[in-house]
């Protein structure tokens, strides 16, 4: 099967939507599909040295964007739509080549992406699949990048209920985002799951590591991945200096690994907190290191801002955290908080609530040994349930439904 493949984000970009279809198209190429992607220049924290080539099965045609500089509503759409129009542009460079896609699979967000999937979908005569990992233009909302009140936020919301309508399938990534999907459109919806890649996870399992407090140094609190509003990492760095000075936390040190909008002010908000000699920030590192370091703390964090949005999908950190073995402080709500619940080894409190979050650390430094005792149960039930392979499945079944072609 020939796919066409739209998506502002992929490698050597390091974004959790970068990483999913990374795998994705790499599963599918080995399953004999043939892959074109139309995607941007790298521009998201992509760390430097040499990528893996991809397999001649796939090729990617990039094109520039519009810089987003210090934000605002306006260079953020400018930033989205210069995507827009450049992918389209590609995209009829690929169709003027003579190659035709058999399904068009424009996977978001940003929301527009598919205005892109459907143009080249109406251009070729060939179904779309829009893919929908968080609610827009609500997640951009929650996000500070763009106001509910005015004309692009309705606009938002007029192409997000266009697109819903005229895919021939949407996948999504969790089951209440498929709920709130179906109630605005009879397209048909279905759940592909975020998660690992399994063969990648079982070899990096088989690598001995280390807790660095078992080496004499003091017990690590983890956070690692964007440092974004969306996070609110300040309400950690808080909640965590306030604990410090109340005597809470001894042997205890937190380390927050990325990069990200937020970083500068965490990084002041740590120091005029007095936390310098126990809080700190690194720069981003490649997934496979970022995995090691995961592996190597000894209590996982993870959060995501309060929104009604943002309930309905599950954070793609979820599953990288509970691969890596170790206990989990959560601050998630919905679907993602019912699957941290169920082995035991996870702590979840709500989400913005500095109260709960200190109070969920608290019973995590207690409970730690029998929360540590059980972590193995993570990586089973993300290497049961929430892997990549399971992913391709689904989406392979999907697009075999929209062409009539064996997928």
């Amino acid at each position: 099967m020939r796919i066409l493949l739209v998506t502002q984000f992929f490698p050597p970009d390091i974004t959790a939507a970068a990483f999913r279809l990374d795998e994705m198209c790499h599963l599918l190429a080995a399953q004999g599909h043939e892959i074109r992607v139309l995607t941007s220049v790298p521009h998201k924290a992509q760390v430097g040295g040499a990528t893996a080539e991809p397999p001649r099965a796939i090729q990617a045609f990039r094109t520039p964007l519009f810089p987003i500089g210090k934000g605002g509503a306006r260079r953020y759409i400018l930033h989205y739509l210069s995507f827009v129009l450049g992918s389209m542009w590609k995209g009829l460079g690929v169709w003027w080549s003579d190659w035709r896609p058999d399904v068009v699979w424009a996977s978001s967000p940003p929301l527009f992406v598919g205005l892109t999937g459907r143009f080249l979908s109406i251009l070729s005569r060939r179904p779309l699949v829009f893919e929908v990992r968080d609610i827009w233009p609500d997640t951009a909302v929650a996000a500070g990048q763009l106001p509910r009140s005015g004309l692009a936020y309705k606009v938002g919301k007029w192409i997000e209920l266009y697109l819903y309508r005229k895919a021939a399938h949407i996948v999504c990534v969790a089951q209440p985002m498929r709920q709130r999907i179906a109630e605005q459109t009879a397209t048909p919806v279905s759940v592909a799951y975020n998660g690992v890649l399994r063969r990648n996870a079982e070899a990096g399992l088989r690598v001995p590591v280390m807790l660095r407090s078992a080496e004499g140094k003091p017990r690590s609190i983890l956070y690692a991945g964007n440092l974004g509003h969306l996070q609110e990492l300040d309400l950690l760095v808080q909640g965590f200096g306030e604990l410090v000075r109340e005597g809470c936390l001894k042997g205890w040190n937190l380390l927050l690994l990325g990069a990200g909008q937020q970083k500068e002010r965490l990084q002041q908000l740590i120091e005029s907190s007095g936390l310098s000699s126990r809080a700190s920030i690194e720069g981003p590192v490649s997934r496979e290191q970022a995995m090691r370091e995961l592996r190597q703390a000894d209590l996982l964090y993870l959060n995501l801002k309060k929104d009604s949005a943002l309930e309905k999908t599950i954070p793609s950190k979820v599953f990288d955290c509970l691969l890596a073995g170790r206990p989990i402080v959560a601050g998630v709500a919905g679907e993602g908080a019912e699957i941290l619940a169920e082995t035991g080894a996870n702590v979840s409190f709500e989400p913005g609530n500095l109260g709960e979050l200190k109070k969920a650390l608290l019973q995590a430094v207690e409970r730690f040994d029998e929360m540590h005792a059980r972590a193995p149960r993570n990586v089973s039930v993300v290497l049961e349930r929430f892997t990549r392979e399971n992913a391709v499945a689904v989406l392979t079944e999907v697009f075999g439904k929209v062409t009539g072609l064996k997928a």
